[in-house]
C-alpha cells in the first residue's frame, strides 16, 4: 500500500542535490547524455555524491526494537528515513512507496516487466559497547579512504551507491526497457516477516539482485540456524565447603555477532567460615591460564560491591565467519574451569561451553560436522549467553552448508542436545526457538549470474572471477534465483557488525560502476552472453569463496 509521509525534521538535513544544481548542470554539459554521459559522470562526481548520501543515512539510528516483535518499524529513526528518503527521490525524479507499514520501501524508475530489483536493509545493527569506536556511529566519518559509521557496510553504502546510480541515469535521460526498483528492508538484522510478504508477491519472472554480501557474484548461501539452550540456576548435587558461587554472566549482544565481551559474577561476601581470598583465587585462575595457553585476549578482574567480576576481552566478528575473531566465552570458560565454582547452572553452563565449543568453530565436539563441496564446512559460534530469571540461557548460530536434508540436520541436532545433557547435565532443556533455514543455491549458469560476472570481470579486471558460495543469509533467499552483487570486496575485511564499522571509498567506486552496468546491461532487451574466454583464466563454474555475512 501507499502511505503518504511528512518530509521529516530534525535529523533530516536538506537533499545535497538542492546546494549543488549549479555544479551538477555544468558537469553534465561536459559529460553529454544518455549512458556515455552518466558513465562519464559517475566517473567523475559519483563518488564524491555517493559519501555525501551516506553522510545523511547513517545519521539514522534504524535499530529494529526486537520487543515490538513482528510489528511493523515504528521507532522515529524509521519513520524519519522513510520521509527523507522519499523527499529525496521525489527531488530526483525517482518513485518512492512504502509498502506493509513501512516494512519495505520501494525507490523505482522505468515502466515494463519483468522487473529488475535491488534488494538491500535499512536497518542496522546496535552499534555495540562505544569503547570499540574511535569514531561516532552515527555521524558517518572519513578517515583517509575509509568512511566510517554504524551501516556503512551493511548496507547504507551499498543503498547510496544504488541511489546515486538511479538519480545519474534519470538524469541524463536513460529510460531502462523494464522497471528498475531498490527494494529496501527495515527488519534484516532481527525480524525478516515483512520482507517473506512482500517476496511471496513478487514475480519469479523478476531478476533480483541483493546488494548485501560480496562480489564476484554470490550463487550460494548457507542455511541459517538458532539453536537455543538453557539450564536452571538450582541444581540438584553437593557443593563443596568452600566452593565459590557465581551469581551472574553475560556475553555478547546478539545472534549473528561472535561475543567480543563476556563476563562472569562471583560473590565475595562470603559466610567467616568460608571466607578466603577470592580476589586472589580468581587472579591466580587467571594467570594459570595465561601460562597454559600463551598470551590470552584481555582477562581482567576487576571489585564490585559483593563480587568479583571476571571480564573476558576476544575479538567481536560477525558469526558466519567466526574464525576470524575470537570468541570471549572461550577465555570466561577456561578461566571459571580453573575455579571451585559451586554446582549450579552457571557453573555447568560454562563447562558446556568450554568442553562443546572452546576452539571449535565448525561442531566437531558437538557431532554436527560436515561439509560441501561446493558451500563449504558448517560452522557454529555460541554468541549469547545470559542469566534470565531461574535460568542460564546460551544462543548458538550455525550456518549450514548444502548436503543435508532439514529433517537429518534435525536429527543431528537432536543428537547434539542428548550427547550434551548425557556429559554436563540432564537438566539441561532445549528452547522452543529452534530455527533450522534451508540453504539457498541459484542456478550459477544463469543469463544473470553470466551478466553480473562479467561485469566484475571487466572492472576489477580479474578474468578468473567465478561464482561463490557464502556462510550468510541475506534477503536474496526469499527470491527464485537471486544472487549477490557486492558490496565487500574479496581479500579485504568485512567490518559490518563490529565496532568502527567502515567502507573503503574503492570498495563504493567498484559498487557503484558495477550496480551501474548491472542496470544498462541487464534492464535493455536480453541478448544471450556468450560463454566468456576461458583463455583469459575465465570461467563461471562455482568456487567456495571467502565466508561473508549476516
Amino acid at each position: 500500500m501507499m502511505v503518504h509521509l511528512s518530509a521529516c525534521a530534525s535529523v533530516s538535513p536538506e537533499p545535497h542535490t538542492h546546494t549543488h544544481t549549479h555544479t551538477q548542470a555544468q558537469t553534465q554539459t561536459r559529460a553529454g547524455s544518455g549512458v556515455e554521459g552518466a558513465r562519464r559522470y559517475l566517473r567523475d562526481a559519483g563518488l564524491d555524491e555517493t559519501e555525501a548520501l551516506i553522510r545523511l543515512l547513517v545519521r539514522f539510528p534504524t535499530v529494529r526494537d526486537t520487543a515490538l516483535g513482528a510489528a511493523a518499524p515504528n521507532e522515529p529513526a524509521f519513520r524519519e528515513m522513510a520521509a527523507f528518503l522519499k523527499s529525496w527521490s521525489e527531488d530526483a525524479g525517482l518513485t518512492f512507496n512504502a509498502v506493509d507499514g513501512n516494512e519495505v520501501w520501494e525507490i523505482s524508475f522505468g515502466e515494463g516487466t519483468p522487473e529488475l530489483a535491488f534488494v538491500m536493509h535499512a536497518d542496522v545493527v546496535p552499534p555495540g559497547d562505544a569503547s570499540g569506536w574511535t569514531t561516532s556511529p552515527y555521524e558517518a566519518t572519513r578517515v583517509g579512504e575509509r568512511i566510517y559509521g554504524r551501516g556503512t557496510e551493511d548496507d547504507k553504502g551499498a543503498i547510496a551507491a544504488l541511489l546515486v546510480v538511479m538519480r545519474t541515469l534519470k538524469r541524463f535521460g536513460v529510460t531502462p526497457g523494464r522497471r528498475v526498483v531498490a527494494v529496501l528492508g527495515t527488519g534484516e538484522e532481527s525480524d525478516w516477516s515483512g520482507m517473506k510478504r512482500y517476496a511471496s508477491q513478487m514475480s519469479d519472472s523478476t531478476d533480483v539482485i541483493s546488494v548485501d554480501a560480496g562480489f564476484p557474484v554470490v550463487f550460494g548461501e548457507n542455511g541459517f540456524v538458532a539453536w537455543k539452550l538453557r539450564m536452571p540456576t538450582v541444581l540438584e548435587g553437593p557443593d563443596d565447603a568452600h566452593c565459590l558461587r557465581a551469581v551472574n554472566v553475560s556475553g555478547g549482544e546478539f545472534l549473528t555477532q561472535v561475543p567480543g565481551e563476556a563476563w562472569l559474577d562471583i560473590e565475595s561476601n562470603m559466610a567467616a567460615d568460608r571466607a578466603f581470598d577470592v580476589h586472589a583465587a580468581v587472579e591466580s585462575a587467571v594467570s594459570a591460564e595465561r601460562g597454559a595457553r600463551g598470551e590470552m585476549f584481555g582477562v581482567e578482574v576487576e571489585r564490585r560491591d559483593g563480587v568479583v567480576r571476571i571480564v573476558a576481552r576476544g575479538k567481536a566478528v560477525h558469526s558466519s565467519i567466526p574464525e576470524e575473531g575470537h570468541n570471549a566465552l572461550w577465555p570466561l570458560s577456561r578461566v571459571a574451569g580453573r575455579l571451585p565454582l559451586c554446582r549450579g547452572g552457571i557453573e555447568r553452563m560454562m563447562t558446556l561451553v568450554r568442553d562443546f565449543f572452546d576452539g571449535d568453530d565448525f561442531g566437531v565436539r558437538l557431532g554436527v560436522a560436515y561439509a560441501d563441496p561446493m558451500m563449504g564446512r558448517l560452522v557454529v559460534a555460541p554468541t549469547v549467553l545470559r542469566f534470565v530469571d531461574d535460568h542460564v540461557e546460551l544462543a548458538i548460530n550455525m550456518r549450514r552448508p548444502a548436503g543435508r536434508t532439514d529433517e537429518a540436520f534435525h536429527s543431528m541436532l537432536d543428537a547434539a542436545l542428548a550427547k550434551v545433557r548425557s556429559s554436563v547435565d540432564p537438566a539441561l532443556e532445549e528452547m522452543s526457538e529452534r530455527y533450522v533455514g534451508t540453504p539457498h543455491v541459484a542456478d550459477h549458469e544463469s543469463h544473470l549470474v553470466h551478466t553480473l560476472l562479467d561485469v566484475y570481470r571487466e572492472l576489477s579486471g580479474d578474468r578468473a572471477a567465478r561464482p561463490i558460495s557464502i556462510r550468510g543469509g541475506t534477503y536474496a533467499r526469499l527470491f527464485k534465483g537471486a544472487v549477490n552483487f557486492g558490496p565487500s570486496v574479496p581479500e579485504l575485511p568485512y567490518r559490518g557488525h563490529a565496532p568502527d564499522e567502515y567502507i573503503e571509498r574503492s570498495s563504493l567506486s567498484l559498487i557503484s560502476r558495477g550496480l551501474f552496468e548491472a542496470i544498462v546491461r541487464l534492464s535493455g532487451p536480453k541478448t544471450r552472453i556468450d560463454e566468456l574466454d576461458d583463455t583469459a583464466g575465465g570461467s563461471s563454474q562455482p568456487s567456495f569463496g571467502r565466508s561473508l555475512r549476516r
